[in-house]
């Protein structure tokens, strides 16, 4: 009897999407990969193949360039979260007290040790 691995080999990440407003069926309302510092919350909707329920995923928010605020490829937050239906989930992030600084940043999703996806998102002045 062969017992299913508890991270599929063959897990990938089949669709992504980012946003400023997300729906009760973690659907992003507009899609957008550039946000302003003033956003309030960034939302990342995710689709997979061969996650399931009850695996573990872990997004990870890194501020890639944002000039002399953070060191390059700062990791600014990190969340995991336990499936609760199969192939699909969402990450989020809130604006912090001064604002998203201007730059250059990116989500990192993982399934155990693996990275799933890397996403690349931007902060623009307003």
């Amino acid at each position: 009897m062969t017992v299913p691995s508890a991270f599929p080999a063959d897990a990938r990440i089949t669709k992504v999407e980012m946003g400023t407003s997300v729906t009760d069926d973690d659907e992003i309302t507009d899609p957008t990969t550039t946000f302003a510092p003033s956003t309030p919350k960034i939302y990342c909707v995710w689709k997979s193949d061969g996650v399931v329920v009850g695996n573990t995923l872990r997004g990870v928010w890194i501020a890639e360039d944002v000039g002399n605020v953070a060191p390059p490829n700062y990791k600014i937050d990190e969340a995991s979260l336990t499936v609760a239906v199969a192939n699909q989930g969402s990450f989020s992030l809130s604006k912090p007290n001064k604002g998203f600084p201007v730059g250059k940043y990116r989500l990192e999703i993982y399934l155990g040790g693996k990275l799933l996806r890397s996403l690349p998102f931007t902060v623009e002045g307003e």
